[in-house]
């Protein structure tokens, strides 16, 4: 009986200015992804555990204080290894958690807290409400425990974080992150999922290379296709890049925005393998235009393979040494400019006509 006043005069509530509504489209693998996200960034080491319906999640040295409570209020804002650097975090998570249906219990150090809603008479809403009381057992650290799991969710769950995936033995390695090819299109980032995308293989790129968008669900296509030409560069496969970049393998479109002379030699050499001398030109126009001129080994290729092919420098020796066969016609304008200052009237008049009629001249 002492004991359970005591804790009653050691509790308190804090109340949040957070309605039973807000990110009414989140749901439990958001708010996982949420908890997960705040364990990887503590500096702990990430533990995990499933059993009989629920979750544990562990961060065996960190400590909430109450003040971060507040929103807005984080420790990492300025860290640009964390995944999540918005300060909302576990307290979204709570409330999306506590909406569902699944009972929650924070143990934080020697406090245990307990999210629920309840009506607040000074915002006259229902918002949410930490209930701190005294923790039966002494913990280490911050263990957030969920309960109400069934085996769906569990799936979901995991899903969701590669850390609770089998490990996969095609994983390439970068200085950017990791090339998943058994997860296609897939993003992950620092192990947690983003979203689907269009891009051939799936990535797990480090925070500090690619900054998500507010909800966490989304990226700037930009950036991830920057991140992921870059992470191809990387891994030094200089003839599987050139062979994506022939195929227009959307990973490595941006190539032609930042290269390396490597992979530029890598696609000159994959060109001249396939086309011996050849010219690289983008459209239909160009290489009717070259050959009008007699370069008929010209082949047309994509905009970014021949950003590469054209910009090698063994490309640009090649041409150097390419000279165009003028047309009969263009050939006697070209010598009449050079002499026409020596010719009398009748030979230059006669000459023009001569211009005139090897329009319909051809090459040999």
């Amino acid at each position: 009986m002492l004991a359970a006043i005591a804790d009653r005069i050691r509790s308190k509530s804090y109340e949040l200015p957070l309605s039973r509504d807000y990110v009414r489209h989140w749901g439990l693998k958001e708010a996982i992804r949420e908890l997960v996200q705040n364990a990887l960034d503590s500096e702990s080491p990430f533990e995990y555990a499933f059993a009989d319906g629920q979750l544990f999640i562990t961060s065996r040295f960190a400590r909430l204080e109450a003040s971060t409570l507040v929103l807005g209020s984080t420790s990492k804002t300025d860290r640009t290894d964390a995944i999540g650097s918005f300060g909302e975090g576990y307290k979204i998570a709570l409330l999306v958690l506590t909406r569902n249906g699944y009972d929650v219990k924070v143990l934080n150090g020697n406090k245990q807290w307990a999210p629920e809603f309840r009506h607040s008479d000074q915002f006259d809403a229902e918002v949410l409400c930490i209930n701190e009381t005294p923790a039966h057992r002494q913990n280490q650290g911050v263990e957030f425990i969920i309960s109400g799991l069934t085996e769906d969710d569990e799936a979901e769950i995991r899903s969701m974080c590669l850390r609770m995936q089998p490990p996969m033995s095609d994983v390439i390695g970068t200085k950017y992150g990791h090339i998943l090819p058994s997860r296609p299109g897939k993003l992950y980032v620092g192990t947690l999922f983003v979203c689907d995308t269009e891009l051939t293989y799936g990535y797990d790129i480090l925070p500090e290379h690619l900054q998500l968008e507010r909800d966490r669900q989304t990226v700037c296509g930009w950036d991830l296709k920057q991140v992921s030409k870059n992470a191809w560069i990387d891994t030094e496969r200089l003839e599987d890049v050139a062979t994506m970049i022939e195929a227009g393998i959307p990973d490595v479109e941006y190539v032609e925005y930042g290269s390396t002379e490597l992979v530029k030699e890598a696609c000159y050499k994959l060109f001249q393998q396939k086309h011996p001398g050849a010219i690289a030109v983008q459209s239909q126009e160009e290489l009717n235009s070259l050959v009008k001129q007699g370069m008929t080994n010209t082949v047309v290729v994509s905009r970014t393979f021949h950003s590469q092919v054209s910009n090698s420098t063994s490309y640009k020796q090649q041409i150097a040494h390419v000279v165009a066969i003028q047309t009969p016609k263009a050939a006697l304008e070209e010598w009449y400019r050079d002499n026409k200052k020596y010719m009398s009237r009748l030979p230059a008049a006669s000459f023009k006509e001569l211009v005139k009629r090897a329009d319909g001249w051809r090459n040999k």
